[in-house]
């Protein structure tokens, strides 16, 4: 890294960063990008095998709006930022405001950049089961 200079710092960071690296042929190339920073997430798809069901979440997501989603509203698994928690402690918390659920067995699944041409985010992915006894409040924060 050459330079790193923050574009916004609004509801995110921002970042432009120049930066160098060395071709297969030994050429050296200077770049620069734009990084957007957001932090580290997690997701969960909280099912119950006995009824075949699953639990989704239903929420305005203003990317999509803008890119044509008529509603801006989206169907999707529980999902949160980390905010300096570790993955399993941030997706039980989720869980349980999104959902109502307060979740026993959290099994991680795998982890990846979902889009690492321009954002740092790396998703941790996580699976449990799900009972009615498990309610313990309405959800929908």
């Amino acid at each position: 890294m050459i330079d790193s200079e923050i574009l916004s710092d609004n509801w995110y960071v921002l970042r432009k960063i120049t930066y160098e690296y060395s071709k297969k042929d030994g050429t050296k190339l200077t770049q620069s990008r734009e990084a957007y920073d957001r932090g580290n997430g997690a997701t969960i798809l909280l099912s119950n095998k006995e009824q075949k069901t699953v639990i989704l979440t239903r929420q305005f997501r203003l990317p999509t709006f803008v890119n044509g989603n008529e509603t801006g509203m989206l169907i999707e698994a529980c999902a949160g930022l980390l905010d300096k928690n570790n993955a399993e402690d941030c997706i039980r918390r989720e869980t349980e405001e999104e959902t109502g659920y307060k979740i026993t067995d959290v099994r991680k699944i795998f982890e990846a950049y979902i889009s690492p041409g321009s954002v740092t985010e790396i998703v941790y992915f996580f699976i449990a089961e799900y009972s009615k006894e498990m309610k313990v409040g309405d959800g929908g924060r």
